[in-house]
């Protein structure tokens, strides 16, 4: 009998349990057993490990995120992140793991969280539109009630004073649904029955009522009693109807309405707030026993949604109403603090997020979002021009105690700041700065620290000690991917300022190489560089030939003897060789001995490089400290000569000796000697060449660079050392317009008239003493556009005789170079297509492509063949010519994608497994596998080969991939490289080859 007794009670349990699981019930048909499941359930399955992702995340992000302490500080790291690829994968799955929460248990106290949780994912994967539609969905779904009036006994309560919540038909399946719709009809029927047959009664009572009325007036008319006429009441104003105002509710929303009252500080009460993440102004222990709603933080990161989508109206609402209730957990008033703080650095209005940054630092619970607060006040003030403010900030950031990193940082800046508030001077900060630099602790601090001696030399006026100081931090081998960006930028800017171009344009080169292109500065110093490539292209031109020429000059002894010391130095430089760091050995390259020795500094061989020679000194002497240059050095038990003798003191140290120097061969000079100008014709031929770049050099700086003073200097030596070139009259012109703008008459008029004199019938003479040929030049050149429009229109009216005729007639009037010529050799191929087939339409675009170089005429006409499936460029009377000479284009074939890498030095195996690991990540079921090769005459260029792709299509899309994941795609490995697609028969080409020369043009032709 007991044993019966307890087998019924665990089927009634189970019972119980199954029908409080049936998702159709609502909030109060479940009981305090179903209540319990649902909540444990929904806790500690799907939300828990939701927020488990969500907290790796988090973690992931910051760790991914770099500061640059060079530049103001992000306040929310994981909000700065670049690319949120990587994590997008696992913010997916917690979106997963609670919208099961919310579908198996909607009536659970976590339901609100989970909504947060999603809203927050989205936020971090930069999908601010659809975080902004879950948060306010969330925000408006549990938005709470005011609390129930207390009920006397015996009374009924209302029911509008309940708590709020949900509103949502929550749907377990479509099946379900159905099931719930019928019941609800048959419910709402029933209801219909009951409020019939009740109207009926009440009828029925009403009519027995007014029949007793009636009787009960005949008989009091009988007894002579006159009976009073009944009142009817207003129903409206009975107490507890539905249309009465709730006066709670109403105080409560229009104390809301009212606006901010002012930030109420939570700093006295903070302890008895945070103990459990109670509410302000309330007992602490409120949320114990019970779940704390999420609606505020809802709130807030909804407004935090709203800044990064630049809705800073109803985000500043949401703020001040957060700030202002007394009701708002501590906790959220500490973020929302720092949110809007957060509010007005993104508006750009620093002096109004100083306090909230300070205030915010203050209730920070943790160090280092303390001393990151102090920090971005600090570097506000510094912004500010406020430097004692600034000093007493980053004071606060050291008292924090936080990260080295953060310590150090703010260290630094006082020592910047402490002299310009006055207490102290340049020099002493520079001091102290060295002595930071010098401390073991330091080291890898070290290119950080010279930065900020740069900073504090500049800003003294000492120009050049800044510059060094830059230079030392670039040499530093410590030196952080952020530094390098600065002192390269800062370099080039002073270099530019100074207006040496050569310098500026290599120094903003260095800059691109390791500045993202999602850096804000990014274009404007692309732009500067490429406005400068001309002219620097030029200068070297011009230092190279003139060296040569200058060299081609000289007695036949003299070249003699300076080739000789040419191969001294050759031998010297591969002897050093062996003391520099694996990355820069095997890669002298001497190709021009004449540029090598009259501009070292433009080589791009390590050995001229200052910075590498610096670099490669100091870590030899930090792991083996002074030693004298010898070899064997690290023998013990060395046996040669030179351990027991001293060495000639006549010879220094890696010279070589008389009997080596006499080893020179005459092959060897005759090769270093190979392109110096000796006869006259070829000096000729150099000297056109250096008129060509002085003439190319003076048209850059006033076209590109726009400084005219530079371009008259240009012009004018142009003038001088060489005088008669066929760039004569076209730079005297230059010389003429020049001087007009800067307002210099005489000048211009001396030009004018040697135009005039030597040049009378050019139309340069003409443009600079007769202004009406210029008018009639611009009346010529609408003629010719206008022209051009009625080809064109008579080709869209299908009239493609009269359009060839008008095109055929414009042509050849047209002067050499004319913007129009491309154009009109497009639309002639267009035509010719209509009127003659496909072979004249692609033969016509194929000679478009050969004759008009570098137009977007050419680039169209390329697009048009890859649809058609042609390719290369015919000139009239040549075969066809393929771009890249022995490819061929088959797309349908096997392919092959190359990874070509500039450096020889290259380590293959470590760039395999980056690329393994970014092709695990994007295309894993392609089942890719790479293989490291090298290429070349010797071997010397490193390749990964990756294995294989059906077609050219899907190699292209592997490409187009790499293209879309630049900052991804073996971008920390620190090496300069390009992707190639190939098919397996021009990859046979290239092995046979052993070069890629030719296959850059066709990959661009045809890829």
């Amino acid at each position: 009998m007991k044993k019966l007794t307890c087998y019924v009670f665990l089927l009634l349990a189970l019972q119980l349990v199954f029908i409080s699981c049936k998702s159709t019930k609502s909030r109060e048909e479940q009981g305090a057993i179903a209540k319990l499941w649902h909540n444990t359930n929904a806790h500690y399955n799907g939300y828990f490990n939701a927020r488990e992702i969500m907290d790796e995340t988090l973690l992931v992000l910051n760790e991914q995120h770099a500061d640059n302490y060079n530049q103001r500080l992000e306040m929310f790291p994981f909000l700065a992140a670049e690319s949120v690829a990587g994590v997008s994968e696992e913010l997916d799955r917690a979106i997963e793991k609670v919208a099961i929460v919310v579908k198996k248990h909607p009536y659970s106290n976590w339901t609100d969280d989970s909504y947060l949780l999603v809203g927050q994912a989205q936020l971090i994967k930069q999908d601010y539109e659809s975080a902004e539609r879950t948060l306010s969905f969330a925000a408006t779904e549990f938005r709470p009630r005011p609390p129930k009036k207390k009920v006397k006994k015996g009374q009924k309560a209302d029911e509008s004073e309940e708590e709020f919540e949900s509103r949502r038909e929550v749907e377990s399946s479509q099946a379900q649904s159905r099931r719930d719709q019928l019941q609800a009809r048959r419910d709402a029927q029933r209801e219909r029955q009951r409020t019939i047959k009740q109207r009926d009664k009440e009828r029925k009572e009403a009519q027995r009522e007014r029949e007793k009325e009636r009787k009960e007036k005949i008989r009091n008319r009988k007894r002579g009693i006159r009976t009073p006429t009944k009142v009817t009441s207003d129903t409206t104003q009975v107490e507890g109807l539905d249309n009465e105002p709730d006066p709670v509710a109403d105080e409560l929303f229009a104390e809301a309405e009212e606006g901010p009252v002012g930030m109420i500080s939570i700093f006295g009460n903070r302890n008895a707030a945070d103990a459990d993440g109670g509410e302000y102004g309330k007992k602490s222990g409120s949320y114990i026993l019970k779940h704390r709603p999420a609606h505020q933080e809802i709130r807030l990161w909804l407004a935090w949604t709203l800044i990064k989508r630049d809705n800073f109206d109803r985000a500043q609402i949401i703020l001040d109403d957060l700030r202002n209730d007394r009701s708002t957990y501590a906790s959220v008033r500490r973020k929302a603090i720092a949110v809007q703080a957060y509010y007005y650095l993104q508006q750009q209005r620093p002096e109004e997020a100083i306090p909230y940054l300070e205030a915010a630092a203050e209730v920070a619970e943790e160090r280092n979002e303390r001393a990151r607060y102090y920090y971005i006040a600090g570097q506000l003030y510094q912004e500010l021009n406020q430097p004692g403010a600034a000093l007493a900030a980053f004071e606060q950031v050291v008292a924090a105690k936080p990260a080295y990193e953060f310590e150090l940082g703010a260290r630094i800046n006082m020592a910047q700041n402490a002299y310009l508030s006055g207490s102290g001077s340049p020099d002493e900060a520079i001091r102290q700065l060295e002595r930071m630099a010098r401390e073991e602790k330091n080291l890898e601090y070290e290119s950080q620290l010279y930065y900020a001696m740069a900073g504090i030399a500049m800003r003294s006026g000492d120009d050049a000690g800044g510059a060094d100081y830059l230079r030392r931090a670039l040499d530093s081998p410590y030196g952080g991917g952020a530094t390098r960006i600065e002192a390269y930028q800062l370099l080039g800017d002073m270099a530019y300022g100074q207006e040496d171009y050569l310098p500026a344009k290599r120094y903003y080169d260095s800059t691109l190489q390791v500045m993202a292109d999602t850096d804000g500065r990014y274009f404007t110093t692309s732009d500067r560089r490429d406005r400068l490539s001309g002219v620097a292209r030029s200068l070297e031109e011009i230092t190279l030939r003139d060296s040569l020429l200058r060299i081609g000059t000289l007695a036949e002894p003299d070249r003699r003897r300076w080739a000789e010391e040419v191969f001294e130095l050759r031998r010297a430089t591969n002897s050093a060789a062996n003391f520099s760091t694996p990355a820069t050995q095997g890669s002298i390259n001497i190709r021009n001995p004449a540029a090598s020795a009259s501009t070292l500094s433009g080589s791009s061989f390590w050995g001229y490089d200052n910075q590498v020679i610096r670099r490669g000194s100091r870590d030899f002497s930090r792991t083996w400290g002074d030693r004298s240059l010898e070899d064997n050095w690290r023998r013990s038990n060395r046996t040669d000569a030179s351990l027991f003798t001293d060495v000639d003191d006549n010879l220094a140290a890696g010279a070589p000796s008389n009997a080596e120097v006499a080893l020179v061969t005459e092959e060897e000079i005759n090769a270093i000697l190979a392109d110096i100008p000796v006869d006259a014709q070829t000096q000729a031929t150099m000297r056109d060449q250096l008129a060509d770049a002085y003439f190319t050099l003076g048209r850059e700086y006033r076209d590109r660079v726009e400084n005219n003073a530079r371009a008259i200097e240009a012009f004018e030596t142009l003038d001088r050392k060489f005088p008669g070139s066929k760039y004569e009259a076209e730079s005297w012109y230059y010389l003429y317009l020049l001087h007009t703008t800067e307002k210099d008459a005489a000048a211009a008029g001396r030009y004018a008239a040697r135009l005039a004199e030597n040049y009378p019938d050019s139309k340069f003479a003409r443009l600079a003493n007769d202004p009406s040929y210029a008018q009639q030049l611009v009346g010529e050149a609408g003629q010719r556009a206008r022209m051009y429009e009625v080809a064109y229109q008579a080709f869209e009216q299908e009239n493609y005789a009269r359009a060839n005729q008008l095109i055929t007639g414009a042509m050849p009037d047209l002067p050499e170079g004319d913007p129009l010529l491309p154009r009109y050799a497009l639309l002639q191929a267009m035509v010719t297509g209509k009127l003659e087939g496909r072979a004249a339409y692609i033969s016509s675009l194929q000679q478009l492509v050969a004759q008009y170089n570098d137009t977007p005429e050419q680039t169209r006409a390329r697009e048009i063949l890859r649809l058609l499936g042609e390719t290369g460029a015919r000139l009239p009377g040549r075969a066809t010519a393929v771009a890249g000479g022995k490819f061929r284009e088959s797309m349908d074939e096997i392919h092959y994608v190359l990874v070509v890498f500039d450096d020889r030095e290259a380590q293959l195996n470590e760039l395999k497994d980056k690329l393994e690991a970014y092709n695990e990540k994007y295309n894993k079921t392609d089942r890719l596998r790479s293989t490291p090769i090298f290429i070349g005459q010797d071997n010397e260029v490193p390749v990964l080969v990756l294995r294989r792709f059906k077609t050219g299509q899907d190699a292209q899309a592997y490409y187009r991939s790499t293209q879309q994941h630049q900052t991804e795609f073996l971008n920390d490995v620190g090496q300069s490289f390009t992707v190639y697609p190939v098919s397996q028969t021009n990859y046979r080409e290239i092995l046979k080859a052993r070069s890629f020369d030719g296959y850059g043009d066709f990959f661009q032709s045809n890829y």
